[in-house]
């Protein structure tokens, strides 16, 4: 029998206690797993686990194992499965351009025994195999080819990606199995690898306090990133074999039709987390490398911050104050998707909300529950929208309503009619900048004279990650930072705050977010050119000269004051500061 494990010696402590001949590969498997235990790849958790796994009549072999459970990463198992055997692995350049010896081995048979002929010469067989622990494969191939066979390691993804690209298959062999059975689909998607994964998946967002989670299908294998602090880190890659039966799982959560994926399909799912329950938003999307998930974390149990924990200044929190307490108007947030406009809603809530008034939302979905007010959620696909909602709101006598969003024309009318008629209603917008707001409502077709009347003033806002106090470093700032910050080049002193990255804020420099915002009260002054019909450039100057201070100037103060650096502020903003 062939021997697949190299002769080269190494401290006992460093690699696991394997024959130098594998007569049983299941005793092989167990002594890489103690291995991988010795060398806290896996803790004993993951060991037991994969234990109880192989123990299972017909189960797949330890290495795709490992990684279609999500106990290692699949770049982790290749490293330790090349120290421990002293075989080298594949590297994706090595790749063959065409099949090796075809007629002996064909496209199936490398694909159901994951092996890849690489490379045929001097009477050796080059291959790279998935499962080395499966010396009967190293045997067989000698005997097909009348060769020696010169072993080398790959992957599960890897080896996936290798063979479509050189036997131009299409889907792995066990997806398109499962593609055909909706009935064994289900019960892959039960099995508890699978269930395992996707709880895996779920608790890491909890752990990263991130506010999406995307599960992206590629070509090879399924991409996973978290939204943290609003930007996008990737964590890991699974086997593309996981992608149908993951899917799957999400779906039978979310109450989706899991045999239906040639069009997109929106859910929902609960989970629990610390005692409390947490609402996942669930978005389907088919693509050109099957379908697309992402799950968006809402936690209505979290506090409701006020203005100073969101990261609003003195001058603003009086501004906002100014605006929300008055019995009736339209005050209006906006900024674009994830800049946090909900959040400082309810932030203005809290300041509000009492047992004199009468508190009414209309939200898709409910982002946070707060006692004392009356929360409606949206259901466009039955005919509740927010306009409907709207209408039904105001017949409910209600002192202030907040609507989640302003969509389209209609809500929008609404609710400038709801403040005319005594209520104070409060709501978010897409624009870019307190100023565009009259413009995009005078688009939307509220007459000039109607925003002059009902407008109490515009918040208009960004999110930029704060600097983490466990790690950041100060240092002198340079003339082109200082020119971007409104100084002189050269000048007295000026230090700057710099993010470099610890265990804290996940090697990011940065930890939460914190407003910058654009805060515009309506004055005599620029009601009188709203009605005039006056531009955005116009009305900006005014607001201006009554002492707004602009989004980039606002920006610019939180990096002066230490709470966020030029380098974020610049991604934020794209080249404004």
């Amino acid at each position: 029998m062939l021997s697949i494990w190299a002769a080269k010696t190494r401290p006992r402590r460093q690699r696991p206690d394997l024959r130098a001949t594998v007569r049983d590969g299941t005793d092989a498997a167990r002594d890489f797993l103690d291995y991988l235990l010795r060398t806290q790849a896996i803790d004993a958790a993951g060991l037991e686990q994969a234990l109880t796994a192989l123990d299972r009549p017909g189960q797949r072999p330890l290495p795709v194992l490992l990684t279609e459970s999500g106990l290692l990463h699949e770049a982790t198992l290749v490293t330790a499965l090349a120290d421990a055997t002293g075989l080298g692995f594949l590297r994706e350049e090595e790749v063959p351009a065409q099949a090796v010896l075809p007629d002996l081995l064909d496209g199936d048979y490398c694909g159901r025994a994951r092996v890849l002929p690489v490379s045929d010469g001097d009477g050796v067989l080059t291959v790279a195999v998935v499962n080395v622990f499966e010396a009967e494969t190293a045997a067989a191939l000698a005997h097909l080819t009348d060769r020696r066979v010169s072993l080398r390691i790959i992957g599960p993804g890897a080896f996936e990606r290798a063979h479509r690209a050189v036997y131009g298959d299409g889907e792995a062999e066990e997806a398109g199995v499962l593609d055909g059975d909706l009935a064994q689909l289900q019960d892959v998607a039960s099995q508890a690898p699978i269930v395992r994964l996707a709880a895996r998946l779920v608790r890491k967002a909890f752990e990263l306090s991130a506010s999406d989670i995307h599960i992206e299908a590629e070509e090879a294998d399924l991409r996973v990133r978290y939204r943290v602090d609003g930007v996008l880190v990737e964590s890991e890659r699974l086997a593309k074999s996981v992608q149908l039966a993951l899917t799957t799982r999400i779906k039978i959560l979310a109450g989706l039709n899991i045999a239906e994926r040639r069009l997109p399909q929106d859910g929902r799912m609960q989970v629990a987390d610390r005692g409390h329950d947490i609402d996942l938003r669930i978005s389907t999307l088919p693509t050109a490398h099957g379908e697309s998930v992402v799950m968006r974390v809402l936690d209505g149990s979290r506090r409701v911050e006020d203005f100073a924990g969101l990261g609003f200044d003195e001058s603003a929190i009086a501004q906002i104050d100014a605006m929300t307490r008055r019995p009736n108007g339209l005050v209006l947030v906006t900024g674009p998707t994830g800049s946090g406009k909900t959040t400082t809603l309810y932030a203005a809530l809290r300041r509000i909300n009492g047992t004199h008034l009468k508190v009414v939302t209309v939200e898709d979905p409910v982002e946070y529950r707060m006692a004392g007010v009356n929360q409606v959620q949206a259901h466009p696909g039955i005919g509740l929208d927010f306009a409907a909602a709207l209408r039904s709101i105001l017949r409910q006598d209600p002192d202030v309503v907040m609507v989640g969003e302003i969509r389209d024309g209609e809500t929008a009318r609404i609710a400038v009619q709801a403040s005319l008629t005594g209520h104070l209603v409060i709501s978010t917008l897409h624009t870019n900048s307190a100023p565009a707001t009259v413009t995009r409502l005078v688009d939307m077709g509220v007459e000039p004279f109607l925003i002059a009347a009902t407008l109490n003033g515009v918040v208009a806002q960004r999110l930029v990650r704060r600097v983490c106090v466990a790690c950041a470093t100060a240092s002198e700032a340079t003339p082109e930072e200082r020119i971007r910050l409104g100084r002189p080049a050269e000048g007295a002193p000026l230090r700057l705050r710099r993010a470099r990255g610890c265990a804290t804020c996940n090697r990011s420099g940065y930890h939460g977010r914190s407003v910058v915002s654009e805060v515009m009260p309506l004055d005599a002054d620029l009601r009188a050119l709203i009605c005039a019909g006056a531009d955005e450039q116009t009305l900006t100057a005014q607001a201006r000269a009554s002492g707004m201070a602009t989004l980039a100037e606002t920006a610019r103060a939180k990096v002066l004051a230490g709470e966020t650096t030029l380098e974020e502020i610049g991604r934020v903003f794209e080249g404004l500061v």
